[in-house]
């Protein structure tokens, strides 16, 4: 029964974490028609979405770490090993790629197009990222 808890969380927490992003590829194709003011809602969109995937990927991790413990996998076993490391790699890329464009907003270094361009950008890496977790997570290959 517990395993099936904290499996409902992990999947509950995996659509939480990925669900956003895919609402931002038509947030950002929204703001290049927008004007400052349009551009002030839609940053902050941008933002708080951020915050939910960051904030559900914690949730991922624990509850990810708990089925570990509580199943007959291993900590060894590749599909847990290149999920580990892609999940490093992502959470240096949440960080780098998503906050330094976002604090350029209402800065003199903020340029409209190149701002979206970034984020469009940043948000189909990432995307792609948690995919190939998820695939990892659903397929679980034993590669060695």
């Amino acid at each position: 029964m517990m395993y099936t808890i904290f499996l409902f969380i992990h999947i509950l927490s995996a659509v939480v974490s990925i669900g956003p992003l895919v609402t931002l590829i038509p947030l950002t194709k929204k703001m290049e028609a927008a004007d400052e003011i349009e551009m002030i809602g839609f940053v902050q969109s941008f933002r708080l979405a951020i915050t939910v995937v960051k904030h559900a990927g914690h949730v991922l991790v624990l509850s990810g770490a708990i089925l570990i413990i509580v199943s007959g996998w291993k900590w060894t076993d590749s599909w847990i090993v290149l999920t580990v490391a892609i999940m490093l790699i992502s959470i240096v890329f949440l960080a780098s790629a998503f906050k330094p464009t976002l604090k350029t907003f209402g800065t003199s270094h903020y340029k409209k197009e190149e701002f979206i361009k970034k984020l469009r950008k940043a948000t189909w890496k990432y995307i792609i990222l948690l995919l190939i977790m998820l695939w990892l997570m659903v397929d679980k290959p034993m590669l060695w």
